[in-house]
């Protein structure tokens, strides 16, 4: 098995963990931790998720976070949106990447966004034909790529089919997620 030669990081604190955070962080304190990333120098910050407020109200000043933050060259800012109107969102409050995700799994899908993987896709086009007509590049994630944490194994031919669907609708980059850390490199390199 060949390693890759170099990897990048993509910081999600500031998005993934402040949205799980029960009291609201100051937008002052959410700037000042994505400044300093930045300072660090990392290539690539998930800044917020452009998402109603009444689903994760810890991230209802994505706009405010986005005109805040003092933008280091060489550094790509992204957001996670869910849908047509977050991606629109998004792209007015001067994101340089928008990131996406569903599973893999039936199950997991629908206990994360309460939707099937059908539904996800066919809002996740939305988003990608937006992002396209803003020239704003678009990751798709791909949750319970290497397992699932109801249902076991993911057959590699409905990830497949997954990825295949994403790649169709204009999809240009995809990553896959070990949610549940499950993987491991043979499992990886199969993938």
């Amino acid at each position: 098995m060949r390693l890759p030669e170099r990897v990048t990081i993509c910081e999600v604190g500031t998005r993934d963990g402040f949205q799980i955070e029960p009291d609201f962080i100051a937008t002052e304190q959410k700037v000042e931790v994505v400044d300093l990333l930045s300072a660090a120098g990392l290539p690539r910050i998930e800044v917020t998720s452009f998402v109603h407020p009444k689903a994760v109200p810890q991230l209802r000043d994505a706009e405010e976070v986005m005109a805040r933050i003092k933008r280091r060259p060489g550094t790509r800012y992204a957001a996670l949106v869910p849908n047509e109107k977050g991606a629109v969102r998004a792209i007015d409050a001067g994101v340089d990447a928008i990131h996406t995700v569903l599973s893999a799994s039936e199950s997991h899908n629908l206990a994360n966004v309460n939707m099937t993987i059908a539904e996800s896709l066919d809002r996740l086009g939305s988003v990608l034909q937006v992002a396209a007509r803003a020239k704003t590049p678009v990751g798709c994630g791909i949750s319970t790529s290497f397992g699932c944490p109801f249902e076991g194994d993911v057959p590699l031919g409905q990830l497949e089919r997954v990825v295949g669907r994403l790649v169709e609708m204009g999809a240009r980059a995809v990553g896959l997620a070990d949610t549940t850390g499950m993987a491991n490199p043979r499992h990886v390199s199969r993938v």
